[in-house]
């Protein structure tokens, strides 16, 4: 997650840096790239994993899916390619331990992504790293039907400050009460 329209760095970065205060043994690394789709992720794989053992998290957006009014058609992906290319990267770059983020939901009036659009292909999501043996964390389930005007940026896209804050108290959260790195399982919060 690149962090886009937070003037903080975004919720990585602040869940990193509150984390931080409880457990500053443990390294944080952002392979985010903004308006990345999963081809584009797919394309540098490589880069991003590296040989050392590693836990992850993933939370991709809705770059991949086709918008009205699409200034950039050309990156867009189709349902099917989208699901084909999530059975491809996730076992790839999956960690000891792995834990998939759904997409929060996006405005569709102010940036063209049907909701039903943006929920199927969440809930494939949600499947393929399931299969792939990733815990799942449904944001995107939890946060549907919330009005979220006041957490999106001007966009509808991204969050705001408001929305990465709130981001970051519910990762915060699960990372110092629920997440057990593979490699410092024995330092794991309790």
């Amino acid at each position: 997650m690149a962090g886009a329209g937070d003037s903080q760095g975004g919720f990585f970065r602040r869940t990193q840096d509150a984390v931080a205060a409880v457990r500053p043994d443990w390294e944080f690394i952002n392979q985010g790239v903004g308006g990345d789709t999963t081809c584009a992720m797919l394309a540098r794989v490589g880069d991003a994993v590296g040989e050392d053992a590693h836990d992850l998290i993933v939370m991709l957006g809705c770059n991949d899916l086709p918008r009205a009014n699409d200034s950039r058609p050309q990156i867009r992906t189709t349902p099917g390619e989208y699901e084909q290319n999530l059975r491809k990267l996730l076992p790839q770059i999956k960690g000891g331990f792995s834990l998939f983020i759904t997409s929060f939901p996006v405005c569709a009036d102010r940036t063209g992504v049907a909701d039903d659009l943006l929920a199927s292909s969440m809930s494939a999501a949600r499947t393929i790293a399931s299969e792939s043996g990733y815990e799942i964390w449904d944001l995107f389930g939890e946060l549907q039907g919330t009005d979220l005007t006041p957490y999106w940026a001007a966009d509808g896209l991204h969050f705001n400050d408001a929305g990465h804050a709130m981001i970051t108290a519910r990762l915060t959260h699960y990372l110092t009460t629920r997440y057990r790195p593979a490699s410092l399982s024995e330092s794991a919060p309790k």
